[in-house]
């Protein structure tokens, strides 16, 4: 550390602006390269590089001291786990020394009563103030995290945190999570995915208040203490979300948002796409009163800062306005950590200065925004600095009392805090003023938690009681809270009386006190609750009933009796009360549920799904994170059995001869879920005397999951039997092409003749027997395929599924047909065959302008020498997805090819030439070769980036370019409101992103900088097919791709021979080769103009091209 002087001292006088300072003096304002402040702000660079490098986070000292911290394991150094974390802490008088360092990525930091409070990953760690350096350093959290540096990136970790008046710290966590965490009080928790932690100063307490977000680095807590967060997307579905985090609550990420569940909350606001970084909320007194209460949001996406005005909305909170504090931000301003400066008077700012890529650059400043109107403040208190930091408080206990009602929450907190030290002695004053119903509000709320502090509320519990009943709302809600976080039992009566109370507010504190004291004996009041039209307090009632259950295994079959309440909203509350837990008394109160013959058939029905559910359990979560887009993905399967595991089985097997057949259905579709197998015989015996067609399906939908070769007769019977409706028809069909059977397959194949008028009936029957692999219906499949249309096109899939003799030469004979679909439905299934089979047919239909392009891509998927003329013609092609697909076909062929190319490099366009020099990168052979000898000048990259710069473009014109599948095919990949492919990241707001000059560096380098979740992956199989594209989904036995086409390729792991992350995007490379300099200029202004959000909340997702948000 930097050794230097000790204490500044304490110079300044009380009620002077210089006694608690605004902080280290700024350098010159105006700067060109600084966004443009709103008018009656200044906008000043406080630090800069290289004093300064890759600020993370910020925090301010009561005194005007300002902590920043650096990050360059994130940008500059080579490798994410290295210890060269700093921070730096800036003095009034201009003086920077260093405070700490040799620390991990910092992205956490609060100062609190002379200590500053420092999360680097994995260590949470508390450091003494000593002025100008750290001193006596106290580990809270040992490890918060295993492997923070997964991927090698400090990103998706817990981050920022706010202390709260209740006297906990609120931790924002990204979703790698906290594994293994410990506190100082031997307490470990485990936080699968993003939310938010919360714990004590000390370390003590430590506890998963919320989970289901994505990677939130910041909490801002309003004057109440409501919690609100700003998650970044994940280029999909999930975009910038403005939320508000409550107790218990869970969000959905990753695999419960989309559809939105009833058993998860929603957010405020929906922001397009961007990178969510710092939060806080202005809760200071200098600044006028319009800004109290306001969000400030930083988002390193956008380059913005956003300010929210929230409102109270029933439980929760609405977004009432939203603006951007700047206008023109330039394309390197990157905020990350906001921090209200101390006097209040504004903002600092860790400004990144650089995109999420890594590069050897020393970049990044501290920006300070300030109000340039005169200040509201209120004079603080002569002891307040003292208090603040940690020295010996002088302040009189009345003193302390009137400080409560300042109207900055700085002073009313270290008022707060300092007398919660008096102990029973300020018991009485903290009493009379929680009681005074003439004094403000927030001065009673901080009375009611220093009481809280001094011992739990035990002096004070008589006037809490008595504060739930207050006329104030507020009050009442946090009377409710207090209650609850103690978790006082003689509470339950006055929580339950508040369940009806007229504010939603108190109905939600209410319900979570209730769970959290976890009495039995609240029970019926919670299910009676249910009824509730707040989403947010019904959130709180359910959830409460089952934080009771859970502590209380006897209150199970009481909550569970909930399923008979004769409102159907009440039973569908307490449904979403019981679910997924795995508990053994809950699992025996459902199993007798469901057995009761005298409780409602709905009741049984739903006993059982519920059971179903918890057949078994998923596997332990280790640590491990899921990388960047698991959404995409399928949630861990429930594997593992458990205690519970026989009672569900049992009930459910008995649930198949109940006499209502929605609980039979719920028993087989339980069942089927379960994979129990060992049930298939009783299920076909149940068959055909069962009655009901939803269960007939359910019971075939069954055995076709079991693969069961012994209800292949049944099947074939059902297949048959001309009274079979289409329903009961199309779930055999299902059937039938799991269990197989030559029997099976030939009634499949004779439903083709005898529905030709219900084309889904006739491509489902089609689909099967390209499945079963049945040869002997390659004549009827042909005939299908030349009638053309959604049947011919599944016949030709599935002649080629078939392959063989049979396949292959009906395929031949359909490539010839006169009628272009269906030639191209033929060609594109000859591509599916193995190496060799239909070479030359394929060649011959790459030269026929109709189907060229078709025939090239099944080429491409097989590479053989053969084709290189094919390959060659396709690298000169407008279609830039081609291109790419000619490129890696020629790769996995260059060496058997390169004499060839040689003795054609004279000839071919320089941009084909270009191209086959990146094929050959790395080849001594080719280097001494014609190839790089030739002459290939095109304009090169540089030149279109100045033409760009220089030129403004059309954006209508830029438009058409987007959307052209035949040239640029920008939609094939990127989707704008809604419309066009999901392969690449959503563009709706890509304008609000990235500045001119960022969008022709992605465009024109797609590959400069690939993270983690685009890598493009290209597997070579068994039979010599070569697949490319992002991981869509993978499982234990098959590979899903997703080519640049937006096809899904699904490859048993069996038959793969190679795979690999390629160095390349799958965004082709020289997109502009085929482009004018104008063109080019066009597209970016197009490209600039997307400044929206997408269509739909329920289904966001943005990221522009070539950036990840962290």
């Amino acid at each position: 550390m930097t050794q230097t002087r000790g204490w500044p001292g304490r110079v300044l006088l009380a009620g002077s602006l210089l006694a608690w300072a605004t902080g280290p003096a700024p350098t010159a304002a105006g700067a060109p390269d600084l966004p443009r402040p709103p008018a009656g702000w200044r906008l000043e660079v406080v630090l800069g590089s290289p004093r300064l490098r890759h600020p993370s986070v910020v925090c301010c000292a009561p005194d005007g001291r300002v902590f920043v911290a650096e990050d360059p394991m994130d940008i500059s150094a080579p490798r994410a786990d290295l210890r060269q974390g700093r921070i730096l802490c800036l003095h009034p008088d201009g003086r920077v020394t260093t405070f700490a360092d040799r620390l991990h990525a910092v992205f956490g930091m609060q100062y609190i009563d002379g200590r500053l409070l420092v999360l680097h990953n994995p260590e949470f760690c508390a450091f003494t103030d000593g002025g100008d350096e750290a001193r006596d350093k106290r580990i809270l959290i040992a490890s918060t995290n295993p492997n923070p540096w997964a991927l090698d990136w400090n990103d998706h970790v817990p981050a920022n945190s706010r202390l709260a008046m209740d006297g906990y710290l609120y931790v924002a966590v990204g979703d790698k999570g906290v594994y293994g965490a410990v506190g100082t009080d031997g307490r470990r928790v485990d936080l699968y995915g993003g939310g938010v932690l919360r714990l004590r100063p000390d370390g003590t307490d430590l506890e998963v208040y919320c989970t289901g977000v994505r990677n939130i680095l910041d909490v801002a807590l309003d004057a109440e203490d409501e919690i609100f967060t700003y998650d970044n997307t994940d280029e999909h579905d999930w975009m910038s979300r403005l939320t508000h985090m409550v107790d218990g609550g869970e969000y959905g990420y990753p695999f419960d948002f989309v559809p939105r569940r009833p058993y998860t909350l929603w957010m405020m606001a929906d922001y397009g796409g961007g990178a969510a970084t710092g939060a806080l909320c202005y809760t200071e007194d200098a600044l006028p009163a319009e800004y109290r209460g306001n969000l400030f949001l930083a988002d390193f996406g956008k380059r913005q800062v956003l300010r929210v005005v929230p409102r109270r909305d029933g439980a929760t909170f609405r977004a009432d306005s939203r603006s951007d504090v700047f206008s023109d931000p330039p394309g390197d301003f990157r905020p990350v950590g906001i921090a209200v400066a101390p006097d209040g008077l504004g903002l600092y700012i860790c400004d990144w200065q650089h995109a999420d890529t890594k590069e050897a650059v020393s970049v990044g400043r501290l920006l300070r925004l300030t109000y340039t109107g005169p200040s509201h403040a209120r004079t603080r208190p002569s002891w307040f600095l003292d208090a603040a930091c940690g020295r010996p408080c002088r302040a009189s206990l009345d003193e302390l009392v009137v400080a409560l009602s300042h109207p900055a929450r700085s002073v009313r907190e270290v008022a707060q805090r300092r007398l919660a030290e008096r102990g029973t002695g300020a018991v009485a004053a903290l009493v009379r003023l929680l009681g005074d119903v003439d004094a403000p509000a927030p001065a009673r709320w901080h009375a009611l938690w220093a009481l809280d502090a001094i011992d739990g509320g035990v002096a004070g519990r008589s006037a809490i009681l008595a504060a739930v009943a207050d006329g104030e709302p507020s009050v009442r809600r946090q009377a409710l809270r207090q209650l609850g976080t103690r978790r006082v039992r003689e509470a339950g009566a006055v929580a339950r009386d508040r369940l009806r109370d007229a504010d939603a507010g108190v109905r939600f504190r209410a319900a979570a006190a209730l769970g959290r004291i976890g009495d039995a004996a609240a029970v019926p009041a919670l299910i009676e609750a249910l009824d509730e039209a707040d989403a947010f307090a019904r959130y709180a009632a359910f959830t409460a009933l089952n934080r009771i259950g859970r502590a209380d295994p006897a209150a199970w079959p009481a909550i569970a009796a909930g399923l008979v309440h004769p409102r159907p909203i009440v039973r569908d509350g307490v449904g979403l009360a019981l679910r997924e837990t795995h508990d053994p008394a809950l699992a025996d109160a459902l199993a007798g549920l469901s057995r009761d013959r005298q409780a409602p058939a709905q009741a049984r029905a739903r006993a059982l799904r519920l059971l179903a559910a918890v057949h078994r359990r998923r596997p332990a979560w280790k640590g491990e994170w899921w990388a960047y887009h698991p959404a995409l993905t399928r949630p861990p399967a429930k594997s593992e059995a458990w205690d519970g595991t026989p009672t569900v089985l049992a009930a459910l097997r008995e649930g198949v001869a109940d006499p209502d057949p929605g609980a039979r259905l719920a028993g087989v579709d339980g069942l089927r879920d379960a994979g129990a197998t060992d049930v298939a015989a009783e299920l076909r015996s149940r068959f055909p005397g069962e009655d009901d067609p939803g269960v007939r399906r359910a019971l075939l939908a069954a055995l076709g999951a079991f693969r069961d070769e012994g209800s292949r007769g049944l099947i074939a019977a059902v297949l048959r039997d001309p009274r079979t409706g289409p329903g009961l028809a199309a779930e055999a069909i299902d059937a039938a092409g799991r269990v197989g059977g030559e029997d099976v397959a030939e009634a499949v194949r004779g439903l083709l003749g005898r529905r030709p008028g219900d084309p889904s009936f006739r491509v489902a029957a089609i689909d099967a027997l390209g499945r079963l692999g049945h040869a002997p219906a390659a004549a009827e499949l042909e005939a299908i395929a030349g009638g053309g249309g959604d049947a011919g096109i599944a016949a030709c899939e599935a002649l080629a599924a078939i392959g063989g003799d049979a396949g292959r030469d009906a395929l031949l004979r359909l490539a010839d047909r006169p009628e272009l679909e269906v030639r191209r439905g033929a060609v594109a299934a000859l591509g599916r065959l193995g190496p060799g089979q239909a070479l030359p047919r394929l060649l011959a239909a790459s030269r026929d302008p109709e189907t060229r392009s078709t025939a090239l891509s099944a080429l491409t998927r097989m590479p053989d020498a053969r084709a290189l003329d094919a390959y060659l013609e396709g690298l000169g092609g407008r279609d830039a997805s081609l291109r790419e697909a000619c490129a890696r076909a020629i790769a996995r062929i260059r060496d058997e090819a390169l004499p060839r190319v040689e003795a054609q490099a004279d000839r071919l366009p320089p941009a084909v030439v270009r191209r086959l020099r990146r094929v050959y990168e790395g080849h001594a052979e080719a280097a001494r070769g014609r190839l790089f000898a030739v002459d290939a000048e095109v304009p090169p990259p540089e030149e279109y980036e100045a033409y760009a710069r220089d030129h403004t473009g059309d954006p209508a014109r830029g438009r058409a370019l987007f959307h052209d599948r035949d040239g640029p095919g920008c939609v094939k990949c990127h989707r704008v409101g809604g419309a066009g492919g999901d392969v690449g990241p959503e563009l709706t707001s890509v304008g609000d992103q990235l500045d001119r000059a960022r969008l022709a560096e992605a465009v024109l380098d797609p590959s400069r900088s690939i993270r983690e979740g685009y890598q493009q992956v290209t597997v070579a199989t068994a039979d010599g097919r070569v697949v490319a594209g992002l991981v869509r989904s993978e499982s234990a036995d098959v590979l899903t791709l997703r080519d640049a086409e937006g096809r899904d390729h699904a490859i048993p792991k069996a038959e793969i021979e190679e795979r690999a992350a390629g160095p390349t995007s799958l965004m082709p490379e020289g997109l502009h080769s085929d482009l004018a300099p104008q063109d080019f200029a066009d597209l970016l202004s197009y490209l600039e103009s997307l400044k929206g959000t997408p269509e739909s909340a329920d289904r966001p997702g943005s990221r522009p091209l070539g950036e990840t948000p962290r």
